[in-house]
């Protein structure tokens, strides 16, 4: 996996980029924001009223499987 595909991934699904490397959606009650790093994506769950909740990984580990249930996986763990 690449930060190309991350990249990809996150313009599908309603990320609005801000900045290289750096995409951003809200929801209802809740901002998600991905940070792509050099060697790894962040995802970063804000909620009114509590602490924001962080995932990352590195590409390397997110090498096998389809790239959209990988993502899919580690953003519903945050």
């Amino acid at each position: 996996m690449t930060a190309q595909i991350v990249a990809a991934w996150a313009t599908l699904n309603g990320f609005d980029l801000l900045e290289s490397g750096k995409y951003r959606r809200t929801d209802d009650a809740r901002t998600l924001t991905i940070e792509i790093k050099k060697l790894s994506v962040v995802f970063i769950d804000e909620r009114a009223g509590l602490r924001p909740r962080v995932n990352s990984t590195l590409f390397k580990d997110l090498l096998y499987g389809s790239p959209n249930n990988r993502l899919e996986r580690l953003f519903r763990g945050i």
